[in-house]
């Protein structure tokens, strides 16, 4: 968990989206975009090549090219240069939560699909309009299942506390 806890996340990074150069990209066939900036009191000014791909229906989607190792990317993170996120180093927020979490997360996911409020206690309101009942009664059964094991996980948590404090004292 120490490791999990000193990991840095993508938000940390300053992000830079292609898509923030779309109507630049239209007007004509770029190749690269100048960039000039300034991070951590240090002025940086340096190009960044482009790459583009076709698109079913026409048209071409825009890539940056990452400095760094030249992976094709949409969104380039500064640390220092921009370069992508595999150069970083960094996860996403999601692949730095802890099991616990992830429940907790399920379980709201599934309580705003219902139309629930927030939290574990919750009023049963009724299926949504225009919800499936195969769907809804899915829901509530996986919601059921993920409130037990959130239950069994903190049960175990204060007892493992419990027994810590006891030893201590």
């Amino acid at each position: 968990m120490p490791a999990i806890a000193t990991t840095s996340s993508l938000n940390n990074y300053p992000r830079l989206s292609i898509s923030s150069y779309r109507e630049q990209l239209r007007q004509g066939k770029a190749y690269s975009i100048e960039l000039g900036y300034s991070y951590g009191g240090k002025s940086y000014s340096y190009s960044i090549k482009l790459d583009n791909t076709a698109c079913h229906y026409g048209n071409y989607r825009h890539w940056w090219l990452c400095p760094k190792c030249s992976k094709r990317v949409s969104v380039l993170y500064c640390a220092g240069l921009y370069v992508c996120r595999h150069c970083i180093g960094a996860n996403y927020g999601s692949q730095l939560k802890q099991p616990i979490d992830r429940l907790f997360s399920r379980a709201e996911a599934i309580r705003r699909r219902l139309g629930w409020q927030a939290g574990i206690a919750h009023g049963n309101q009724g299926r949504p309009k225009h919800m499936h009942f195969s769907t809804y009664y899915r829901l509530i059964n996986e919601h059921n299942k993920l409130v037990q094991k959130i239950c069994g996980a903190t049960m175990v948590a204060i007892n493992k506390n419990k027994g810590r404090a006891s030893y201590e004292r």
